[in-house]
């Protein structure tokens, strides 16, 4: 199950992997594409599989409105 948790400063992490042990850690920042994917870091479990992406700016400008419904 996915879970979008949206924190109060409106930064959020999308958990993939429900709460399981992040082993590494990669920004993508330094990487040349649309805005929003300077506000993405990947974080990967024991096994090197997707754990966790967290949005470091505003969620609002990063994910689509729909994925924050119920939020």
């Amino acid at each position: 199950m996915i879970r979008v948790t949206v924190k109060e400063d409106g930064t959020a992490v999308i958990d993939l992997a429900d709460g399981g042990e992040i082993r590494e850690s990669i920004a993508l920042d330094e990487l040349d594409g649309p805005p929003a994917l300077g506000s993405l870091v990947l974080h990967f479990d024991f096994y090197g599989r997707l754990a966790q992406i967290e949005v470091t700016d505003s969620v609002d400008s990063v994910l689509p409105p729909a994925s924050l419904e119920g939020q």
